[in-house]
């Protein structure tokens, strides 16, 4: 089992590898740095351009911040994994700042109600029935962000978790850097700690062994802790928002990764 720092570094290269899974799937692939993952050509809503990788390296990944953000006229976010950057003198601002949390010995709940069940999006329909209900709960995007090259193989998982047939909230599971992310996870018609619970049951029957990684904030935070999971870093979103000359920009918010 990975030590507390070694898990925080593998949850922010899980991180990383379902932010350009996400971008890959829109047809624009990012680059991974050895101390930090780029997208040069413009991340999906909600989703970050750059990722930083290590605690150390900070200057370099500074340059490479800067490098970006003096590239494209429109807005960049950062997300600052290890809460090690000072970009305000760069024209970024402080989006908001969240907990890595991580559950080591992901188990099934006992005490899950017995009518709760699990399915997996297969296909573009399911995955756009998955999305509806995620959007639901969340901030519309106004266009599709989850599309069906990211069912193609076996390290992604949406789940739709359902109550006597109704959906009353989903996750998604990311397999990479030897632990499982669950990011954005939503709740409708039932507690959110059960939502939580029902996917953690879920993240031990699909990948056994592999600690359970994400980040949090606020009141999810607070629920994600109720369902087991503990933090073990900071992380930090910084926005440089777009020009006067470019109405618009990119939406970011903190359920998503």
């Amino acid at each position: 089992m990975p030590g507390a720092h070694d898990l925080l570094e593998r949850a922010a290269l899980n991180n990383a590898h379902w932010c350009d899974n996400v971008c890959a799937a829109h047809g624009r692939p990012g680059e991974f740095q050895p101390h930090i993952w780029l997208q040069h050509d413009g991340s999906p809503p909600f989703y970050p351009d750059a990722v930083t990788l290590s605690a150390q390296e900070g200057r370099s990944q500074e340059r490479h911040i800067v490098a970006l953000a003096h590239a494209r006229p429109h807005a960049v976010a950062v997300k600052d994994s290890f809460c090690r950057l000072d970009l305000a003198g760069h024209g970024f601002e402080i989006l908001f700042d969240a907990d890595w949390i991580a559950l080591p010995f992901p188990e099934a709940d006992r005490e899950s109600p017995a009518a709760l069940s699990c399915l997996q999006m297969r296909s573009d329909a399911e995955l756009q029935r998955w999305e509806d209900n995620w959007a639901a709960t969340s901030a519309p995007a106004g266009s599709r962000i989850f599309l069906p090259g990211l069912l193609s193989g076996p390290n992604i998982r949406f789940l739709l978790l359902l109550a006597d047939g109704i959906p009353i909230g989903g996750g998604v599971l990311s397999h990479a850097a030897g632990v499982t992310g669950l990011s954005n996870v939503f709740s409708q018609g039932l507690p959110a700690e059960a939502v939580w619970k029902g996917l953690v049951t879920e993240a031990a029957r699909i990948y056994p062994g592999l600690p359970l990684v994400g980040y949090e904030s606020g009141d999810d935070l607070a629920t994600a802790r109720r369902a087991g999971f503990e933090s073990i870093g900071q992380l930090r979103v910084w926005l440089r928002r777009q020009s006067m000359l470019q109405p618009g920009g990119i939406t970011y918010m903190r359920q998503n990764q």
